[in-house]
């Protein structure tokens, strides 16, 4: 069977400058006569990036499967390194909101931004639940309190941290047994005792972030959409925390993955609490990475 061909060069405009080859990451594009055209026996390689349309300087060169639409002109470089560096500085986990819900246009601003994030290999393999309503966040919380119930209590007899280390394997084990099992045991019993939400601390907006298994680096994508969709949501005036207590819930929950229609083949990786901030920080705390070494 022929390879589907997804290149079409206008020989009327294409200077034949080799630009479009020389940044194809799969070597797909070679010089003929002068002319850019796609590789025999490379066609299957193209992995959709649309790099050598981006950068065509006489726009002679265009992909079918990736409409022109898709393709917007850039903009320069608005701010330099000490205004990034500044407004990274303004990131904080935010677990004190508003008692305001996240506006849906935000919502909208947020995901685009999100959208824009490296996909390991296209098309996007991260697909991104939103959940805004009160009474599902609610109904959430339950859920989480109920099975990190079940969780504490298995840790309280041999048994049943057999089990447990059985089902999520040894490294997973120490990260529940090190970390999650105290923060969980203290989360329960703040519901329990007045129905403080330590989960999700009583956010207006939560947002899962789940891909398909099969996909290449689909984890690392997941990981990746959320965080473009944190540092949209600061651009917007928003405050946010990633929350690693409540993926593995609605992972392995049979009626949470039913009742948000999450495909079997799709695992829950990370999430985002989102709302308007109660306050505003006044300083930053610097920061440092565990090591760095250059060799």
């Amino acid at each position: 069977m022929m390879a589907k061909q997804r290149h079409q060069v206008d020989p009327e405009t294409c200077k034949g400058d080799g630009i479009c080859a020389d940044i194809c990451p799969e070597n797909v594009l070679e010089m003929v006569d002068g002319k850019a055209a796609a590789m025999e026996g490379r066609l299957e390689a193209c992995i959709m990036c649309g790099q050598c349309v981006a950068v065509c300087p006489t726009e002679s060169l265009q992909m079918p499967e990736l409409p022109t639409e898709n393709f917007q002109e850039l903009a320069r470089v608005p701010f330099g390194y000490r205004e990034f560096f500044d407004f990274l500085k303004l990131r904080r986990s935010v677990r004190v909101f508003k008692d305001q819900p996240v506006e849906r246009e935000l919502t909208g601003k947020i995901l685009k931004a999100a959208a824009t994030a490296p996909m390991g290999f296209p098309p996007h393999s991260t697909e991104v639940l939103v959940i805004d309503r009160r009474e599902e966040l609610e109904y959430l919380l339950k859920e989480l309190v109920k099975e990190y119930t079940f969780m504490v209590k298995g840790f309280s007899n041999p048994l049943g941290r057999v089990m447990i280390r059985l089902s999520v394997g040894a490294e997973n084990y120490q990260v529940l047994k090190d970390y999650i099992l105290d923060v969980a045991r203290y989360a329960n019993e703040a519901y329990h005792r007045d129905g403080s939400d330590k989960y999700m601390y009583n956010a207006p907006m939560l947002m899962l972030f789940h891909g398909n298994r099969r996909a290449i680096s689909y984890e690392e994508n997941a990981h990746l959409v959320c965080h473009h969709a944190m540092l949209a949501a600061l651009s917007l005036g928003l405050g946010t925390t990633i929350i690693g207590l409540i993926p593995p819930i609605v992972d392995r929950s049979k009626v949470l993955r039913k009742r948000y229609s999450i495909p079997k083949e799709n695992k829950v990786m990370t999430s985002l609490i989102l709302g308007h901030p109660k306050y505003r920080y006044k300083k930053s705390i610097h920061r440092d990475l565990a090591g760095v070494k250059t060799i």
